[in-house]
């Protein structure tokens, strides 16, 4: 499996919508185990 990035950082976790940043550009990103419910979020 080919890798499409060097590095990961974990910035922040937010429970709602109202606690994320408010920047225009902002990056979502779910990762985790295949039966962690990443689907369903």
């Amino acid at each position: 499996m080919a890798r499409y990035f060097r590095e990961a950082e974990f910035r922040i976790s937010a429970a709602k919508l109202s606690q994320c940043p408010d920047n225009a550009l902002s990056e979502v990103a779910f990762a985790g185990r295949s039966n962690a419910g990443k689907s369903s979020a």
